[in-house]
């Protein structure tokens, strides 16, 4: 019998997950090294309140693929633009108004 002859494989895009982009899936230490970020420097972006994180148990911060964008945009501000965190969340806020 030959592979390419048996109706039933399938193909591994077949196999495609489909993730909402707002479930919390991403623990901190992947997205730390995702986004070449130090700990500290994520941790004090949720301080400031510039990203809104759903929490499992007490302890454990999960991302969403739409936090990590939104931290990938605030490290580009902060990195490249020279932008401080007061300055961020500004812009944060007025996008969000638009």
């Amino acid at each position: 019998m030959n592979i390419d002859d048996n109706e039933d494989m399938f193909e591994m895009d077949d196999f495609d997950l489909s993730i909402d982009p707002e479930e919390p899936v991403f623990p901190l230490n992947v997205v730390c090294r995702l986004l070449d970020m130090h700990y500290w420097t994520v941790h004090d972006i949720l301080d400031k309140g510039l990203i809104d994180l759903k929490r499992i148990g007490k302890k454990k911060k999960l991302f969403s693929h739409k936090n990590v964008r939104r931290l990938k945009y605030i490290k580009y501000l902060m990195e490249v633009r020279g932008v401080n965190i007061q300055g961020i969340k500004i812009i944060l806020e007025m996008r969000e108004d638009i």
